[in-house]
């Protein structure tokens, strides 16, 4: 096969480009997991600064604490550590981070952006953690399979007795369940008429730990919340 150098070099060029122009591509897979993706990031300073958004906390270590914003009058991003971030805006969702258990053996407490689902000031605040989980497909004639990508929500409460070196409590974790009625009405004791309703497992202030509904968990926690909220 006689193939010149100059087409070598032509498609070694066309290559080149193209991994370079993917390099550099805005992609959104989470709010943890995104390159170049317009919104706003809100410092703890009080600054707002408007541009375009990268957040690597679930991949590339050197970045796990890291954001970086492009502004339209500058060539080089800002780049801030997440503990100086107080949340950023994408897509007209309001993130913040957090610091989440992310399950398993040991200390496996991390920082996220969780999408924060109860209103600015709210008395117990409650955030979704969506993921993008890579699983192995399964494959009966060769014990393999192809790795896929699935979507999961975990959901999450920092209540008034949290401090900053606390990890946000999984609604479904140990921290509310089982028991959820005794752990709830705790947190809310300052409101003793929730409180009883919520110990005495009234209709739509309490969920079993064992529970194929995920909804109803959700919506019984922002309910609790939002009669908290009111309480005088």
């Amino acid at each position: 096969m006689n193939i010149s150098y100059h087409k070598i070099a032509v498609v070694f060029l066309v290559f080149s480009v193209i991994v370079l122009a993917s390099c550099k591509a805005p992609f959104f897979n989470t709010a943890n997991n995104m390159r170049l993706i317009n919104g706003t990031v809100y410092t703890k300073d009080g600054r707002e600064i408007p541009g375009q958004v990268t957040v690597n906390l679930e991949q590339f270590r050197a970045s796990r604490t890291q954001v970086t914003v492009l502004t339209r009058d500058s060539k080089q991003p800002q780049v801030f550590p997440i503990t100086e971030v107080k949340g950023i805006n994408i897509r007209s969702d309001y993130y913040e981070p957090k610091l989440i258990d992310m399950g398993g053996l040991g200390n496996n407490d991390e920082f996220r952006f969780v999408k924060r689902m109860t209103k600015e000031g709210s008395k117990i605040q409650m955030y979704e953690l969506f993921q993008q989980v890579t699983r192995q497909a399964n494959n009966r004639f060769n014990g393999g399979g192809n790795s896929y990508q699935t979507p999961e929500y975990s959901y999450y409460i920092v209540t008034p007795a949290h401090t900053r070196q606390m990890p946000a409590w999984n609604i479904e974790g140990r921290r509310l369940s089982p028991n959820f009625e005794d752990k709830m009405s705790e947190i809310v004791k300052s409101c003793p008429s929730l409180a009883e309703k919520i110990k005495t497992k009234e209709k739509g202030y309490f969920y079993a730990q064992v529970s194929f509904n995920g909804t109803k968990r959700i919506e019984t926690m922002l309910g609790i919340i939002d009669e908290f909220n009111k309480c005088q």
